[in-house]
C-alpha cells in the first residue's frame, strides 16, 4: 500500500511538471488558436482582440496556467477552438483507437520476441542466435518513417487493406484491416527491444545457480526452462514494458499521421498546427497518465513476481 501511495504522489508532481513544461514550451513558440484569424480580411483587428479577452488569452501565461490546472483537477478539460467541442470529447474516442493500436503492437511484438529470445538463449552462439541479432540491428536501426512509408507503399498495390476515412464507419472486419498495418509497423522497434531483453534475461537465468541444480535432478528442459528460469527472467521483461509506453505513445505520432489512424498521436499534430492549447494539453495530461499508469502496474507486477522485492517493503500499520 505505501509504494502504491508513494507512487501515486510521485506521478501527481510529474503530471504537474509535465504540464507547466508543455504550457510553457507551446507559449514560447508564439501565437495561439485565434492567430490564424489574423489572415482573414473580413474580421478586424478589434474584433480578435476581444474574443482574446473573452478566452483568457491576453492573461499572463501564469493566469492561464492556474486556470488551466483548476479545471483540469475538476475533471474539464476546457474547449477546443479547433473543433468547437469539448476537449474531454475529443480525446476519448481517439484514446480508444490508440489504445487498440498500442494493444495490437503489443500482442504482435511479445510472441514473436519472446519464442525467438527463448531459442536463442538457450542456443548461443547458434544460427538463431545470429539471426536474432539481425534482427536487432535492423530492426532497432530502422526509422518508424521509413518503415511506414514503405509498409503503405506495399499495401497500396493491394485491394485488401485500407487507409483514410472514418473508422467507426467500417465494419469488424474492416476495421481490423485498417488497424493491422500500423501496428505492425509499431511493434517492429519493440521486437528488437523484446527480443534483446528476453535473450539476455533468459540466457542469464539459465546459467543461475538455482537453475543448474533443477537440470542436474533430471527435471525435463521445459519444466526447468518454464517454472524456474522464465520466472527469474520476468523482472527486466516486465520493466522494460512499463518504459516501452512512452516510446510507443511517441512512435505513435508518426505512424498515426502516415496511416490516418485517428488515434492521439494524429490529434496532437493537429493540436500543434492550429495552435490549440486546450486540446494540446488534454492530449500530454491524458498520455502522462498513462505513461505513468503503465510503470505503476509494472511496479506492482515486479511485486507479484518476486518475493523479494515484496519483503523488501515494510509492514503497514495495520499489520503491525
Amino acid at each position: 500500500m505505501k509504494l502504491i501511495l508513494s507512487r501515486l504522489v510521485q506521478s501527481v508532481l510529474a503530471l504537474l511538471i509535465i504540464s507547466a513544461l508543455a504550457f510553457a514550451l507551446l507559449a514560447a513558440v508564439g501565437g495561439d488558436a485565434l492567430t490564424a484569424l489574423r489572415n482573414d480580411p473580413r474580421i478586424s483587428e478589434q474584433t480578435i482582440e476581444e474574443l482574446r479577452r473573452v478566452y483568457g488569452l491576453d492573461q499572463p501565461i501564469t493566469a492561464r496556467y492556474a486556470r488551466w490546472l483548476m479545471d483540469a483537477a475538476r475533471g474539464r478539460l476546457s474547449y477546443s477552438f479547433y473543433y468547437q467541442a469539448p476537449v474531454g470529447s475529443i480525446i476519448w474516442p481517439r484514446l480508444l483507437n490508440t489504445a487498440a493500436l498500442a494493444a495490437a503492437a503489443l500482442l504482435i511484438a511479445w510472441p514473436v520476441a519472446f519464442a525467438l529470445g527463448v531459442l536463442a538463449a538457450r542456443r548461443p552462439g547458434s544460427r538463431v542466435d545470429y539471426f536474432c541479432s539481425g534482427i536487432i540491428l535492423v530492426t532497432s536501426s530502422t526509422p518508424r518513417l521509413v518503415l511506414a512509408l514503405v509498409t503503405l507503399s506495399l499495401i497500396a498495390r493491394t485491394t485488401l487493406f485500407k487507409t483514410g476515412g472514418a473508422v467507426s464507419d467500417l465494419s469488424a472486419g474492416g476495421w481490423l484491416l485498417r488497424l493491422l498495418p500500423p501496428a505492425l509497423v509499431l511493434s517492429v522497434p519493440l521486437v528488437a527491444l523484446y527480443l534483446a531483453q528476453t535473450r539476455t534475461a533468459i540466457g542469464a537465468a539459465l546459467n543461475q545457480e538455482f537453475v543448474r541444480v533443477a537440470c542436474a535432478k533430471g527435471l525435463p528442459e521445459r519444466v526447468v526452462l518454464v517454472r524456474h528460469a522464465l520466472r527469474a527472467a520476468l523482472n527486466p521483461l516486465i520493466t522494460i514494458f512499463g518504459y516501452s509506453l512512452g516510446g510507443m505513445m511517441s512512435g505513435s505520432v508518426v505512424v498515426e499521421r502516415v496511416f490516418d489512424w485517428p488515434g492521439l498521436g494524429h490529434l496532437s499534430v493537429v493540436a500543434l498546427r492550429s495552435r490549440d492549447a486546450s486540446l494540446l494539453m488534454g492530449v500530454v495530461l491524458v498520455v502522462g497518465a498513462l505513461v505513468l499508469a503503465a510503470n505503476l502496474l509494472a511496479d506492482l507486477l515486479l511485486l507479484l513476481n518476486d518475493p523479494r522485492l515484496r519483503a523488501r517493503q515494510p509492514p503497514s500499520s495495520t499489520a503491525r
